[in-house]
């Protein structure tokens, strides 16, 4: 009777595509963003992504979320561990060219006590699902800076082939880093049973 009650008071969430272990929802004005912040403004999280190089605002994310939601080329959901509803990380479904039919995904797992777990690898095949079956995408892409090993494993658990290297081409720690592009094809996406 208890658990009814909290979980009639417990605020409705809208999830777009639903798992297991982990949910991919819209960011909401109310309280996701103290998180993210945090994550984009620990050099540690953002080490191999272009963010990380300026500090972040709360302001600044909601203004970029907002104008991603407006954006029909594009998606952008935060990942929630099922469990407790704790938004551990963001993942995107970018830069969509609708007429060859491909997109780029780009993936964040910003709470570090849920690294190695496997939450990126299932949000990158929600997200591909979404892609191939809802969409009608035939091919996604995704780059992989040189180093980022735990990066590289979840898109290959995923399906993610190597297609080529963009040589020295991100700058870290006064050093040139490689940039692996990888790829994904419908007919090769093997969508794990939840």
């Amino acid at each position: 009777m208890e658990q009814d009650k909290i979980f009639s008071e417990k605020k409705a969430v809208s999830v777009f595509i639903d798992s297991d272990t982990i949910y991919l929802r819209t960011l909401t004005q109310e309280g996701d963003f103290s998180e993210y912040e945090s994550w984009l403004n620990d050099q540690e999280n953002t080490t191999y992504m272009g963010s990380g190089r300026f500090p972040v605002t709360e302001m600044a994310l909601k203004k970029y979320v907002d104008d991603f939601s407006k954006n029909q080329n594009g998606i952008l959901t935060g990942i929630f561990h099922k469990s407790c509803d704790k938004h551990i990380g963001n993942i995107t479904l970018q830069q969509i060219d609708w007429r060859n039919r491909n997109g780029e995904i780009g993936i964040i797992v910003g709470d570090k006590e849920q690294w190695g777990k496997g939450y990126a690898t299932k949000a990158i095949r929600l997200i591909a699902a979404h892609a191939f079956n809802r969409l009608n995408l035939h091919k996604l892409c995704a780059g992989v800076i040189a180093g980022n090993e735990g990066s590289r494993k979840a898109f290959e658990k995923a399906g993610f082939q190597l297609e080529g290297t963009l040589r020295q081409s991100f700058y870290l720690n006064d050093e040139y880093l490689d940039c692996y592009r990888m790829g994904l094809l419908k007919n090769e996406f093997t969508e794990e049973k939840n």
